[in-house]
């Protein structure tokens, strides 16, 4: 009788082992191509995809990616240090605390596969569930979220159960992968998977809190900063390649949301050397060049033709000083400062960071103003 008895606390043991690795290792379902998609081929030319893989290369030292509605950033942390992350940033154009990403149609589900190809590069890593290949939004489910689910509730989105953390509804159906959501539950974590991540092909998955991923928080900003090289001309060309436009800064307050970008997209600290590229980001201002003598003219607009309203700090007194020489020609292009928000005239080869603005706002804050 003892001997039966051991031996059924071993099956049990076994069978409860088996379920928590069945739990934490699933097996792995594809997710299907996009509409049209038959093959990796056809997948590849989407258009959303070829923008993303030029763009990821000028971006390799980027500690936060930017589209016009979204940032990702690339620390990884679980679902309530995101949720707090987010709500920290302090953008200078609101006074409103930044929320986790929210998805409301597909062309916002598009913006966060953008994200994570701009991040981590356009192809998936090998390992399905490595978390780079995911990313999180800020969506979580808020009622019946307790308990193990039937088979016949699996694969089920009711779309009343699920909040993003501004308390706002979900408004559509989602992307989920296959059979998703399934809230299983871990014994070890004691949750179920009631939080949300979406991958690079835009498939949504449940999660547990605790599963640590790169975040997705609300930008509604105008500048993306990438860190090139490029020079100005190139910087110019490949804005509009990714249907943006060379950055403009035109106020005070302009200057202070570039400042904030750049350092978002570069880092707090800049290199030790003042004059290195890499504390220089290129903007889309330049001086007017007189078309017989090639000389500039001492005026300065913007690249869309656009005249200056503003008057901005140059980096030194004798600033802007067409600095001319026989080699380099005249220093006739904008560059902004990362140590001290300030301009500076110089020669167009230099190959720098840059910045593009957002053609159009994507999104918008309810206060759109700091008090």
């Amino acid at each position: 009788m003892l001997r039966f008895t051991a031996l059924l606390c071993l099956f049990v043991a076994a069978s409860l082992a088996d379920e928590e690795l069945n739990i934490s290792k699933r097996k792995y379902k594809p997710d299907p191509l996009e509409e049209g998609g038959t093959d990796e081929a056809v997948f590849g030319g989407i258009p959303i995809v070829l923008n993303a893989r030029k763009m990821s290369k000028l971006m390799p030292d980027n500690n936060v990616v930017m589209t016009c509605r979204y940032m990702l950033f690339k620390a990884y942390k679980d679902f309530r240090e995101a949720n707090k992350a987010c709500q920290a940033l302090q953008p200078p154009f609101t006074s409103e605390k930044t929320q986790m990403a929210t998805v409301q149609n597909e062309a916002e589900n598009k913006d966060i596969q953008s994200l994570l190809k701009l991040a981590f590069g356009v192809r998936n890593n090998k390992k399905p569930y490595n978390r780079e290949n995911w990313v999180w939004i800020g969506l979580s489910k808020r009622v019946n979220n307790w308990r193990k689910l039937e088979s016949k509730e699996k694969g089920v989105f009711n779309q009343s159960e699920w909040y993003f953390t501004n308390n706002e509804k979900i408004r559509w159906g989602g992307k989920w992968h296959v059979e998703m959501p399934d809230q299983q539950y871990n014994r070890k974590l004691k949750e179920y998977q009631n939080w949300v991540v979406v991958n690079k092909r835009g498939y949504w998955d449940d999660t547990y809190a605790s599963t640590e991923a790169p975040y997705a928080c609300q930008y509604c900003g105008k500048y993306i900063v990438l860190s090139g090289p490029a020079k100005w001309e190139q910087a110019k060309e490949k804005c509009k390649a990714f249907n943006l436009t060379m950055a403009i800064v035109d106020s005070h307050e302009d200057n202070e949301e570039l400042a904030w970008a750049a350092e978002l997209a570069l880092g707090k600290d800049p290199e030790e050397k003042r004059w290195d590229h890499k504390n220089w980001v290129w903007i889309g201002t330049h001086e007017v060049v007189n078309a017989e003598t090639g000389e500039g003219t001492g005026e300065w607009k913007h690249h869309d033709g656009s005249e200056m309203s503003w008057k901005p700090n140059w980096d030194r007194k004798m600033q802007p000083d067409n600095w001319r020489t026989q080699l380099r020609g005249d220093q006739n292009y904008v560059a902004f400062s990362r140590i001290n928000k300030k301009w500076d005239d110089s020669f167009n080869h230099n190959k720098r960071p840059f910045a593009c603005m957002c053609p159009t706002q994507a999104c918008h804050h309810k206060n759109p103003t700091k008090n």
